[in-house]
């Protein structure tokens, strides 16, 4: 499974999920490690954009299949006049 990643719509920068729940940005040669509310960890890089990272941290992972969801299905119900 892959972890969330986004790039910035405007400069490009890429933003990803790291296996400790922060926010990895890489925009060139540069990297930056920020907390899920943008907040700068370390890195050369040390502005990242808050939504982004607020997005990426909280990106759900992707759905599993349901076995089967026939228990969801309504059984018709007998009428009572007969």
């Amino acid at each position: 499974m892959t972890a969330p990643s986004t790039r910035h719509p405007f400069g490009g920068a890429l933003y990803e999920l790291t296996p400790e729940g922060k926010v990895r940005v890489t925009d060139g040669a540069r990297q930056g490690l920020f907390q899920p509310d943008g907040r700068w960890i370390s890195g050369e890089l040390r502005e990242s954009d808050p939504q982004l990272c607020v997005w990426v941290a909280n990106n759900p992972a992707p759905a599993q299949p349901v076995a089967s969801d026939s228990h969801l299905a309504q059984k018709p119900k007998a009428h009572p006049l007969g």
